[in-house]
């Protein structure tokens, strides 16, 4: 247990450094520049995906990927990728992570010094939003025949991403090989994905340790790590454990920034007949000197009503965290929001994606939409691992281990705590507390039984819990 706590710590403080996954097969190549997307040259559309560039001797270079999500009826709507590179002497290595949508058209393009370098494009029947199953080593035909999904591509151990937003479109990886990385295993597990280590993997200790036995399994962040008994016993043909899509759409749809109060329609319009019908008499009786005079004080009137009227903002903000996990460890979805009053550019110093149908310009840390007066967008922000404050122990009781007082702690059924303080206990629920909040009420339709919903003010946390594996434990 303390070894698979030192790796789920080491994990989670990968998640927090920068891009350090890798991507898979080439996409496109030239001498001094090599594009890899996705993984195997298979990409999972609506899903983050990793990105690999490799620079031989070449300058300062702009890699641009540019998508088109429109539809034909109402036109195009790209966003376009763009990142400057340093480049240099030698072998420069580039790695991000992208989310690519069901696209009408991809493309990508390096560029040096105003000319090509290299170049490259994904058909449109390649946009295929069915996730993949990763494969390293070799675990034989009983296995391989279990991975019913079509997309199986093998990989060598050395190039599993260590940031578990690249496996955002990984349902499962099978691991026969005692080389690969404990970093990368829980990064794909904290992502959602069933992670199966064979006897060869579990040859190495700090891979055995995983699944705390020969046949064990664990529930891991928001997937499980399992050996491959358990999986072939399991209902391996079953979705994930969590359907994150639909807990951040339900986030995003439940917690939206309230738009200011307007000015109401009839006194404006009440006000404005009684200036037009004042404009007419002194027109009528005091000729144009008259007129002069109450366009001066309409104006001045005018002045002096919008500074108490106007609101106290240009624009609105708002930031809401999701941490899906288990076992101290979860991945946090965040989503940005912004309400502005004028027409702006509204620039998000932030790695994410626009969840409306809007054209967008994204950079490595950066995301930037054209809004229009009293228009709202929500982004949401790349995932990565973070801590989970719930912690189911032995017993199947609930511990916050967090910093933070828990305010609300819910389970499906409608039983709620309160006040849970930093490392306490959760007691037992009880029925009688005042209305959940309408966030823990959509949360709780989507969570799996036994799990937790819980809030610190700050950020919600769906815990699940180790019963979810009791169907797949032998």
């Amino acid at each position: 247990m303390t070894r698979l706590r030192h790796t789920l710590l080491l994990a989670l403080a990968l998640g927090l450094l920068g891009p350090l996954g890798t991507g898979a097969l080439a996409q496109a190549e030239s001498r001094s520049a090599t594009l890899e997307l996705g993984f195997g040259g298979a990409l999972v559309a609506d899903a983050w995906n990793p990105l690999r560039l490799l620079l031989r001797d070449v300058g300062p270079v702009e890699l641009e990927l540019a998508i088109d999500r429109g539809t034909l009826r109402e036109g195009e709507r790209w966003l376009r990728y763009r990142v400057e590179l340093p480049g240099g002497s030698g072998l420069s290595v580039f790695e991000d992570e992208v989310f690519v949508p069901v696209w009408r058209s991809l493309s990508w393009t390096v560029r040096s010094g105003g000319l090509t370098v290299a170049s490259g494009s994904v058909p449109r029947v390649q946009a295929d939003r069915r996730p993949i199953d990763l494969v390293v080593g070799e675990p034989g035909p009983a296995l391989r025949s279990l991975l019913v999904g079509g997309r199986i591509i093998d990989l060598a151990s050395d190039r599993l991403p260590l940031r578990s937003a690249a496996y955002d479109g990984v349902a499962t990886l099978v691991v026969a090989s005692e080389a690969a990385r404990p970093q990368a295993l829980v990064a794909a597990a904290v992502a959602g994905a069933s992670v199966v280590l064979t006897p060869a993997a579990r040859a190495e200790a700090e891979l055995a340790a995983l699944v705390g036995g020969p046949f064990g399994a664990r529930v891991v962040g928001s997937g499980r790590i399992l050996g491959d008994r358990a999986w072939l016993e399991a209902e391996h043909g079953a979705q994930g454990l969590v359907d994150h899509a639909a807990l951040v759409s339900a986030l995003a749809s439940a917690q939206r920034i309230e738009p200011p109060r307007t000015t109401p329609v009839v006194p404006v319009l009440l006000g404005a007949s009684a200036y037009a019908l004042i404009v007419l008499v002194v027109l009528r009786f005091g000729g144009l000197p008259g007129l002069l005079a109450a366009l001066v004080l309409g104006l001045t009137a005018s002045v002096a009503a919008w500074f108490p009227l106007r609101p106290a903002q240009s624009s609105l903000d708002q930031a809401v965290d999701l941490v899906v996990g288990a076992e101290g460890v979860g991945q946090r979805w965040r989503v940005h929001e912004r309400f502005t009053l004028p027409a702006r550019t509204a620039v998000f110093e932030i790695a994410g994606w626009p969840l409306s149908d809007i054209e967008a310009r994204l950079g490595r840390d950066r995301v930037s939409v054209e809004l229009g007066r009293w228009r709202s967008v929500q982004v949401l922000e790349r995932p990565r691992t973070v801590g989970m404050p719930l912690l189911q122990e032995a017993d199947g009781t609930w511990r916050n281990t967090g910093q933070r007082t828990l305010t609300l702690v819910a389970t499906r059924g409608g039983e709620v705590v309160s006040q849970v303080p930093a490392g306490a206990s959760v007691p037992p629920q009880t029925r009688d507390h005042d209305p959940l909040p309408p966030v823990a009420l959509a949360l709780l339709d989507l969570a799996p039984e036994g799990a937790l919903v819980a809030s610190d003010g700050l950020a919600w946390y769906v815990a699940l819990p180790q019963a979810l594996l009791a169907e797949v434990t032998p």
